[in-house]
């Protein structure tokens, strides 16, 4: 092995010590397109630009994030009382297999209507999503008005405004995170513990270990998977 060689393989060695599994994976795939221009080069006489390298390195990188992150699931509904100007946001998380992570119940009072009732509940779903550190995140709910509020990228000035510009400016808090109605049918689990909530009238928050059968049948919970 020349001097030439020998360095090569030491600085290879070096790389391969000092990245992660994610930093190894990009860096095998940018070297083999490298080989694969330069193979172009010699026997096709065709150029690939280092613009066209760098992109297909980016999706590839892109389509990495993806494959890995997996994607949880948070359903949200909200219960309100228009005597007491009060409302109770139902939350159920599911991790990407389907498996229960986390069940809360939060107490809002002046609350002015139905509607803002729902957008508190969708920002604590966010607010969920972050505590719990999920990157990718499905927020699910039946409230097609919030939904739609929180998809639009353009500035919000109906009356829960406000609620939704908040909720738009976490989204820089994950990776990906998606709004997705859902029919009424589908919400059930979010749906009854909201309205139990009235009842206990006190914030709820359910995860790991405290979620034991006991816990989950005190405030309405019926296990069954998302899907």
């Amino acid at each position: 092995m020349n001097n030439r060689s020998h360095t090569m393989w030491e600085w290879l060695t070096w790389v391969f010590k000092r990245g992660n599994n994610d930093q190894c994976f990009s860096f095998c795939y940018a070297l083999w397109w490298i080989w694969f221009s330069r193979n172009q080069l010699i026997h096709e006489r065709n150029i690939i630009p280092g613009r066209a390298l760098v992109l297909n390195i980016q999706r590839y990188e892109s389509y990495r994030v993806q494959e890995l992150t997996p994607t949880a699931r948070i359903h949200f509904d909200a219960a309100y009382d228009s005597n007491t100007s009060s409302s109770a946001s139902g939350l159920v998380g599911w991790d990407s297999r389907g498996v229960l992570i986390a069940l809360k119940i939060v107490i809002h009072r002046n609350v002015s209507s139905p509607l803002a009732a729902e957008a508190h509940t969708c920002l604590e779903g966010v607010k969920l999503g972050i505590s719990l550190r999920i990157h990718s995140m499905k927020l699910m709910g039946d409230s097609k008005t919030v939904i739609k509020k929180c998809q639009e990228t353009s500035t919000n000035k109906s009356v829960i405004g406000a609620i939704i510009r908040d909720i738009q400016q976490k989204k820089s808090d994950f990776q990906d995170l998606i709004f997705q109605y859902i029919h009424r049918s589908e919400n059930l689990d979010a749906h009854r513990i909201a309205k139990i909530a009235f009842e206990k009238g006190e914030t709820i928050y359910l995860r790991g270990e405290e979620l034991d059968s006991q816990n989950l049948a005190s405030v309405g919970y019926r296990s069954r998977n998302p899907d």
